[in-house]
């Protein structure tokens, strides 16, 4: 009697096809016609939240109306690597140095108009099978994204729990945690799981938040209030705002109404969903904020957990982050080695899920053989039994902050955007560190 080994079933992706953009599509009846469910979506806030829904798929974005931001698709595009793109445009358009750029580095393939739906259907349906192939060859990759609520520790398990009855309500909604923990993934994971989730999700950097409340976006200057109407307020270290805009603010969350350029009285029906770094206990004691607004935001809070308490975690996490970057950069790493991985769970993660993340991503760059070694890992040894906890963190903080701002080239904005903090709270970490760049080595940019 032999006995061998049960081979999993394959997970064959579904031939899901998202079309980005256009109208009046002539060739998409064929295409459903021979088995393809078509997704359509005109906006990038409804096409991102199609995307991590479906995982991997094909994506059909038509550039011949010239109907979008080709700039602001190509940001979505390149948060969404799971996704194979092919694009539609008018001849005269190959000429346009944007659209040709587009083109070459985001697209597999591209049609002019009109469009021939036999060699559409041929293409999409050879790209399928790659996909395909692809996720038979690299079985752990899942959807991109959602790296920072993955986990099986009891900490993230009642984090997630509390995600899910949390969406279910339409409450304002708190959420605290240090540097990195990954609060704009918590947030996220709220608005998808929402009533809300087909309406617009409105991030307002409240450190450069002015008393009138006013934005540009593609429709021009506009009320934050009106553009999150129905929709939700994401309000990033919302203890940095003036009084005058936490005044304003309150005034419009009370009355439920605001008024526009016009001076017209209008309803305004929004969620608030704040963040901050700061932890509960800190927040009541902050002299700089109002405690009508306070209590009128905090209705019900959420503390995403720091990865030191995640112990069990981080293995897996950082095994994820290889296999999702390795892809990415097209690299030869597969795995960590022992020493690497007790490395990674000695150490404490000041910047938390982010810091990791630069680590990993740092040495799948660097990487040139399969495994990565524990050498490989920029991380501060901790040889010194000795060695306080406290001084231990700090160490391992000004290192997160050289490799963030090495990673952006030493911007300093695009650093604090990648660690999830203001720009002040940004220069008060360098500042803390003596890591203020000189501008002969760095460009701060001001964006």
């Amino acid at each position: 009697m032999t006995i061998g080994t049960v081979k999993k079933p394959k997970v064959v992706i579904s031939n899901n096809l998202v079309v980005f953009g256009g109208s009046n599509q002539n060739w998409l009846p064929a295409i459903e016609c021979a088995g393809w469910l078509c997704h359509r979506c005109y906006d990038l806030r409804t096409a991102e939240t199609l995307l991590l829904e479906i995982g991997p798929c094909i994506g059909v974005v038509d550039l011949s109306h010239d109907d979008f931001s080709i700039h602001g698709f190509s940001v979505m595009v390149n948060r969404n690597k799971q996704v194979r793109w092919i694009a539609i445009v008018r001849d005269e358009q190959l000429v346009n140095e944007a659209i040709g750029q587009f083109i070459v580095n985001f697209c597999l393939d591209y049609f002019s108009v009109p469009i021939p739906p036999e060699q559409l259907l041929q293409t999409i349906g050879h790209q399928i099978g790659m996909l395909n192939l692809e996720r038979q060859v690299w079985p752990q990759l899942g959807n991109f994204g959602q790296q920072g609520l993955q986990g099986s520790t009891a900490v993230m398990k009642k984090l997630r729990d509390q995600v899910k009855r949390i969406a279910l309500s339409d409450v304002s909604v708190v959420i605290s945690g240090e540097i990195g923990t990954g609060k704009i993934l918590v947030a996220d994971a709220i608005f998808k799981a929402s009533a809300r989730a087909k309406q617009q999700v409105i991030r307002v950097n409240c450190e450069t938040m002015t008393a009138d409340w006013m934005i540009d976006t593609d429709n021009g200057t506009q009320s934050i209030f009106e553009a999150a109407n129905n929709g939700v307020l994401v309000l990033e270290e919302f203890t940095l705002l003036t009084d005058a805009c936490q005044q304003s603010l309150y005034q419009v969350l009370a009355d439920g109404r605001y008024c526009d350029t016009d001076g017209n009285t209008l309803s305004v029906d929004m969620r608030v969903i704040s963040l901050t770094h700061h932890s509960p206990e800190h927040l009541v004691t902050l002299t700089t904020l109002r405690r009508e607004l306070y209590f009128r935001l905090n209705v019900v809070s959420i503390t995403v957990p720091p990865l030191r308490e995640r112990s069990n975690d981080i293995i897996f996490l950082a095994e994820f982050l290889l296999l999702k970057y390795a892809r990415q950069y097209n690299s030869v790493a597969k795995y960590l080695s022992e020493q690497a991985q007790s490395m990674l769970l000695q150490y404490p993660w000041p910047g938390n899920v982010q810091e990791l993340i630069c680590q990993i991503k740092r040495a799948v760059l660097l990487a040139e053989n399969k495994c990565i070694e524990a050498d490989q890992l920029d991380i501060p040894r901790l040889i010194d039994d000795k060695l306080s906890l406290k001084k231990v963190r700090e160490e391992s903080e000004r290192n997160a902050l050289l490799t963030v701002l090495e990673n952006n080239k030493g911007q300093i904005s695009a650093a604090a955007r990648e660690l999830g903090v203001s720009r002040a709270t940004m220069y008060r970490l360098l500042n803390k560190h003596e890591l203020i760049p000189p501008s002969r080595c760095f460009r701060q940019s001001h964006a």
